[in-house]
């Protein structure tokens, strides 16, 4: 575990579905003083022509043989040089992250997962995710090289924490995907925390500066409830936290949200562009002036930051488009858009109102589920909503929230979008200042039990020794919503079926409903199994065998004891096993 090791630093990954970055801080520096360790978090920052951001653009491009050659800027501006030959002979992927989102239940992620680039060419998804991170931990070597530190930080594995931020609404199968990309990147499984990104947001906002005493501004006081609003490119994640008397947070709500980012007031701008010039034409751009194409949507993106002035936004347009579209007005006009948008000078002047649509349809969606959130009887005391992420910048998502809600202090950080990265730093110094989670499935093994005539269904049915016994009973270790604090343990004991039994398979399971009955309803999946050796049959069908379920830091395990020997076996579960 990492939070036993005597590491000097812990660097944090930020791997975002519009921007990425790194950000660390010295373990003595925690150690001198938590409460003020937010000013001792360095940042990496990343130059774009005379530009200067905090994040780099989650860009890949590799060559024809898929070997690195670029990642965020500078992949974006090595791929805008290429001759429309040379992109042909390369892979660039870009905004990939939101692939992970098992949204429905219907994605089958395994290692063998393909994804396509912007030239629809094919990549195992795991290679494209290692590249991107080994990229990021060689930065970080290379630039802390560079500051000439006189720190000692190799070997990595001994020196180095790892902090990986992934989306609270993801499901285990992408957490793993995360951790074994990272471990094909080089960082080793000892020194890997996965850290959930609202609870990294609720981490740093712990630390800010906003509860007011005596006018000073303090950071938040035990018994303080507070809902993240953790506004990102992809994905929204929204979680309750309590200070706890000893300084620690309990989510006191299950995490939620939904693919509600900023990306997708892109895609609202994408099917306006496509209903004037129709979607072929878009479609083709795309693949004939591909970096033009990227430098609309990153106009877009610009704008999209900035405050807006005016009854009008102007959006530049690269002079390729018209070079394939007639008359664009003409196209406007047709459309009935001649009132709300007007194509002059390489420019779209689009009207305020209609601008605004762009972002309504995901904003109503974060408005809901954060009025879900706070009817709910857990949130009974929480009246401060915090928005960070990226898309939390916007003016419109502020203002929605701020007049949705308006008995609730809003706080907006100054660096709202680097809250996730700080904070999963802190994270990383102690992992276990998240001192209890609410369970996002219920949790249980597969058994045999007494078969009830009116009770169980005929089907389920088995003789087993002239006995009836119904097969494939869920018996259930954890509730969802239940809270769960860290390191808590369940077990319960179980008894071979049969006298000469040398061994006892124990199937573990996960299902959506709070009181699943059997292991092969809907909702219901098959998470791993592992079998406990009994050697010693003299005790017949009277054995024990224990299945322990031990909960952690954002994963759980689970361990097989026979019950006379006191032999132990501990289950991998595997979410990325191929299915089909």
């Amino acid at each position: 575990m990492a939070t036993d090791r005597n590491h000097v630093v812990v660097v944090a990954i930020d791997f975002g579905t519009t921007y990425s970055g790194y950000a660390f801080s010295f373990r003595k520096d925690f150690a001198l003083n938590k409460a003020s360790h937010l000013t001792e978090i360095s940042a990496k920052n990343w130059l774009s022509g005379d530009l200067q951001s905090d994040k780099t653009p989650t860009t890949l491009l590799l060559d024809r043989n898929k070997n690195f050659v670029s990642f965020g800027y500078e992949a974006e501006t090595e791929y805008g040089r290429m001759s429309e030959e040379e992109r042909e002979q390369h892979y660039y992927f870009r905004r990939f992250k939101m692939m992970l989102y098992d949204k429905d239940g219907t994605l089958n992620l395994t290692r063998k997962t393909v994804l396509k680039d912007m030239k629809n060419k094919q990549l195992p998804a795991i290679d494209v995710f290692k590249h991107s991170i080994k990229y990021i931990k060689a930065l970080f070597v290379e630039d802390f090289k560079n500051r000439n530190m006189q720190i000692t930080i190799e070997p990595l594995e001994k020196y180095v924490t790892w902090v990986l931020t992934v989306p609270a609404i993801w499901d285990e199968p992408a957490k793993q995907f995360m951790e074994e990309a990272a471990q094909m990147a080089g960082i080793s499984k000892k020194s890997l925390l996965i850290c959930l990104e609202p609870e990294a947001a609720a981490i740093y906002c712990k630390w800010l500066p906003i509860e007011r005493d005596n006018e000073l501004l303090n950071v938040m006081k035990p018994g303080r409830r507070f809902l993240v609003l953790d506004a990102g490119g992809g994905t929204i994640d929204m979680a309750m936290q309590e200070v706890n008397e000893d300084g620690k947070l309990k989510e006191i709500s299950r995490a939620q949200g939904g693919d509600w980012g900023g990306i997708y007031v892109d895609e609202e701008f994408k099917h306006m562009l496509e209903k004037i010039v129709s979607k072929p034409i878009v479609e083709a751009f795309r693949m004939a002036h591909t970096i033009d194409y990227i430098d609309l949507f990153r106009n877009f993106e610009r704008k999209k930051r900035q405050k807006q002035i005016g009854n009008n936004v102007t959006i530049s347009v690269p002079a390729s488009l018209p070079e394939i579209v007639d008359d664009i007005n003409r196209h406007i006009e047709e459309q009935g858009l001649k009132e709300l948008v007007t194509y002059k000078k390489g420019r779209f002047q689009i009207k305020l109102k209609k601008y605004e649509e762009f972002f309504n349809n995901v904003i109503d969606k974060i408005v809901v589920k954060v009025e879900e959130m706070l009817v709910s009887d857990t949130a009974k005391g929480t009246n401060v909503i915090i928005m960070v992420g990226g898309f939390s910048a916007s003016d419109f998502l502020q203002q929605r929230i701020k007049d949705s809600f308006p008995s609730y202090t809003m706080v907006t950080p100054p660096e709202c979008g680097l809250a996730v990265l700080k904070g999963a730093v802190l994270y990383g110094h102690d992992p276990d200042i998240i001192a209890a989670r609410k369970m996002r499935y219920t949790y249980g093994v597969g058994t045999n039990t007494k078969f009830i005539n009116g009770v169980h269904p005929e089907s389920k049915k088995r003789l087993i020794n002239g006995k009836e016994y119904c097969k494939n009973k869920f018996d259930i270790h954890v509730k969802r919503e239940t809270l769960v604090h860290c390191d808590e343990e369940t077990e319960k004991t179980y008894f071979p079926l049969y006298e000469n039994q040398k061994s006892v398979d124990f199937k573990v399971f996960a299902s959506k409903k709070d009181d699943p009955q059997y292991t092969d309803e809907e909702g219901c999946r098959k998470l791993g199994s592992l079998t406990v050796p009994m050697p010693d049959t003299s005790g017949g069908t009277n054995r024990e065998v224990i299945a322990k379920f031990k909960f952690g830091a954002n994963k759980f395990t689970v361990e097989g004891i026979d019950g006379n020997s006191k032999q132990s076996v501990d289950i991998k579960l595997d979410f990325l096993e191929d299915k089909k």
